[in-house]
């Protein structure tokens, strides 16, 4: 036989070892996976610590220690019992240690301090310290990501909306240019008065106020021949303002073109107000509301609420920088913004002051639940918050075989699709449905931001330019009357 068929049989041989050792560890596979699957462990028994954790497992405390509990993390200890043919018996958890580490702290402690404990009826992001302390299936029993719970944005109060449309510096340059306007004409009407080189041309263009007191053009001026003045102009012109208009008190050329000029101003004012008030009076405006973390620690209303014992409050209480230590700092101003109890972050969030991180399935359930106490939409649910989306898996005690040996149930499990079921549809407290807290309204109506100066500016230019010319005019009518009272004959 020559080298090189010698050869060829070693490679076949070696080709087919190896297909042979996979063939092996295959059909090995097979028979571990149906041993676990038929492992009978009907003398087995565990006891499963029951928590509070809504929305998925409720826990209510009765006398003499009793307790009644339901929820869907039950569900699945029960399923898991049956599938693996094991008895099983629920725990109340020990009160004196969720009043020292919270609820969640409180299981850990017991899970790994207590003997008799083997596991908790319910599932738990897991981080490092977790792992550290206890084991994890390797399939999740739940899914879900992160949001905010927040107090829904109330209306704006429509007391005050006709102060709404101009900026404080407009109200103020408006104020000025009305009392400078009313000054103006009050001026034109006192020189008149105090210098008429024209008697008979002046005395046509008496003012109203001159005509109705029957004051003499060549007397003193006095203070209630002044205040008549300034009555009568700022009449004239708050009513060109408010759209009333009103006979025009002086015929001269001067006074004229001043009020033109404030009519023209005054038109694009108030076209300017009244569409904003308009508006605001018909159209519903709510308040800035809180989507996001960054929003939320720029908030002066809305305090932050953590449970100190979840794993997103951990990060946000650990956090060095950024949003989270901005949100972290604000929460340990105030130490009674930080909880571990889910009664208590209830209480809190039920008051309309505070807003929550946690996940998806307790922001809705929340919300919902709150529509159903009062008929209304008193909370709303955030957009998703940009974190990872959370795993939630199953605690044993540290090294112990329970472990994986509930790993492959829970994946025909969450194949079934039941614990979604359990969730959502099983048991009505935990997801009651309020779909019009949800629906993001198609009427969206922006905040509008008040008129600014720079908005105005030819509204004023307008103003400025008529006074100008309006003083111009003036000054030539003095002019051409002293003129003319120099060509008149001495009498």
């Amino acid at each position: 036989m020559s080298r090189s068929t010698k050869m060829q049989f070693a490679g076949i041989f070696r080709t087919t070892q190896k297909i042979s050792i996979r063939i092996l560890l295959t059909i090995l596979i097979i028979a571990v996976d149906g041993l676990l699957t038929d492992y009978d462990w009907s003398s087995k028994h565990l006891n499963y610590l029951v928590i509070h954790n809504p929305p998925f497992d409720f826990v209510f405390r009765g006398s003499n220690g009793t307790f009644t509990s339901y929820g869907s993390g039950q569900n699945v200890a029960i399923w898991l019992a049956a599938k693996l043919k094991y008895t099983y018996s629920f725990v109340l958890i020990n009160q004196t240690l969720i009043d020292k580490y919270g609820i969640h702290e409180a299981a850990f402690y017991q899970l790994v301090n207590d003997k008799d404990i083997d596991g908790i009826a319910s599932s738990f992001y897991v981080t490092l310290s977790r792992m550290q302390r206890m084991d994890h299936t390797t399939h999740h029993g739940w899914v879900d990501g992160f949001r905010l719970v927040v107090p829904r944005s109330e209306e704006q109060s429509r007391l005050f909306a006709f102060i709404g449309p101009f900026e404080p510096t407009v109200w103020l340059l408006v104020f000025i240019t009305v009392l400078v306007v009313v000054a103006v004409m009050t001026l034109f009407a006192m020189i008149y008065r105090h210098h008429p080189w024209n008697g008979p041309a002046v005395a046509e263009n008496k003012t109203d106020t001159e005509n109705g007191t029957g004051t003499n053009m060549r007397e003193p001026v006095s203070r209630n021949v002044l205040f008549n003045y300034l009555g009568s102009h700022t009449i004239y012109v708050v009513n060109i303002m408010t759209n009333q208009g009103c006979r025009e008190g002086s015929s001269l050329y001067s006074f004229r073109i001043l009020a033109g000029f404030w009519v023209l101003g005054a038109m694009v004012l108030v076209n300017s107000y009244t569409g904003i008030v308009i508006s605001s009076l018909t159209t519903t405006k709510t308040k800035p509301s809180i989507d996001s973390l960054e929003e939320l620690a720029a908030s002066t209303e809305t305090q932050v609420l953590l449970r100190h014992d979840t794993s997103i409050g951990e990060q946000i209480l650990q956090a060095t920088s950024g949003v989270f230590k901005v949100l972290g700092d604000k929460a340990r101003l105030n130490p009674g913004n930080l909880v571990g109890d889910p009664f208590k972050v209830a209480e809190k969030l039920e008051t309309g002051r505070y807003a929550f991180p946690f996940i998806k399935t307790f922001a809705m359930s929340f919300v919902s639940s709150q529509f159903k106490k009062d008929q209304r939409c008193r909370f709303k649910m955030s957009k998703p918050l940009p974190l990872s989306t959370g795993y939630y898996f199953w605690l044993f005690k540290k090294n112990s075989s329970y472990t994986n040996i509930h790993s492959k149930p829970l994946v025909e499990l969450w194949e079934t699709g039941l614990t979604n079921f359990w969730v959502y549809n099983l048991f009505p407290p935990t997801a009651p449905r309020a779909e019009q807290c949800f629906v993001e309204s198609t009427r969206r109506v922006s905040s509008r931001a008040p008129i600014q100066l720079s908005d105005l500016t030819s509204a004023f230019l307008i103003l400025g330019i008529g006074t100008g010319l309006s003083v111009l005019s003036f000054l030539i009518e003095l002019l051409y009357s002293r003129f003319r009272l120099y060509r008149l004959p001495l009498a």
